[in-house]
């Protein structure tokens, strides 16, 4: 399926959701295949529906061949792109405010992506930055893995992030890179900064040694069971959580 420029596919019930709740105007179309066992339409689907989107009959076949995944749950939609911001453009937005972005540095798994994106946006970081050149992209797997958050929290899409991490530090962020070497800080009784660039890499490729470089500190998470690593997504929710800790009451105030 061939899209305008700039539009994109997302798929899966979570994703179209999100959407729907948080950016109906977004929504161009929705493709459905509605199971002949179900008789009738889903809730999600009457919604959408009643406020004038089009619902368009697709089999999973279609559907596969509209997003390239068997994964779709029955259900895909043609969105209005998103507007990726610039490092620039995201520090004009924040003011004075504290505020936690989430680096994702060679990140290729788009299944890892999607979940960190989610992470993200659940533990209220307020952007997500990577290089539209090492690692996976917006795409509707990374959509559905994300549950729909990819399509909430501000994008920062750029093509270095060596040079976006120097920027990030004019702006007074304290970049933060999570690495399991010699030198870096016990995540536990680590103290973040207000403004914090936190940089993770996958389990695989690692942070680019140029970004460790620019990094102003970096923090491991001691591990106690027989396992000795977490995955990205979850090294990363864990280090955000702790952040939030530190600027966030309890009551989420």
């Amino acid at each position: 399926m061939k899209l305008p420029p700039k539009d994109q596919l997302i798929m899966g019930i979570h994703a179209v959701r999100e959407v729907f709740l948080h950016a109906p105007r977004r929504l161009i179309a929705v493709y459905y295949n509605e199971p002949q066992k179900q008789g009738r339409k889903s809730e999600l689907i009457a919604s959408i529906e009643k406020e004038g989107i089009p619902i368009i009959a697709a089999s999973n076949d279609e559907l596969y061949r509209m997003t390239g995944s068997d994964s779709h749950q029955s259900i895909a939609a043609h969105v209005k792109g998103r507007t990726f911001l610039n490092v620039g453009q995201f520090l004009g937005q924040i003011d004075g405010k504290p505020s936690l972005v989430l680096m994702a540095d060679q990140i290729f798994d788009p299944q890892n992506f999607g979940s960190l994106i989610r992470s993200a946006e659940c533990l209220g970081a307020d952007a997500i930055c990577w290089s539209k050149n090492r690692g996976a992209d917006i795409t509707p797997t990374v959509a559905k893995s994300s549950c729909g958050a990819s399509e909430i929290i501000p994008l920062i899409r750029i093509s270095n992030l060596a040079e976006a991490v120097s920027e990030f530090q004019d702006g007074g962020f304290d970049a933060v890179a999570a690495l399991l070497e010699k030198g870096s800080e016990n995540a536990f009784t680590f103290q973040f900064s207000e403004r914090t660039l936190l940089i993770v890499g996958s389990e695989g490729e690692g942070i680019q040694p140029l970004i460790r470089k620019r990094a102003n500190r970096s923090i491991f998470i001691p591990m106690k069971g027989k396992i000795d690593s977490l995955n990205v997504s979850q090294a990363a929710s864990l280090l955000m959580g702790l952040y939030q800790r530190q600027f966030i009451s309890p009551l989420g105030k």
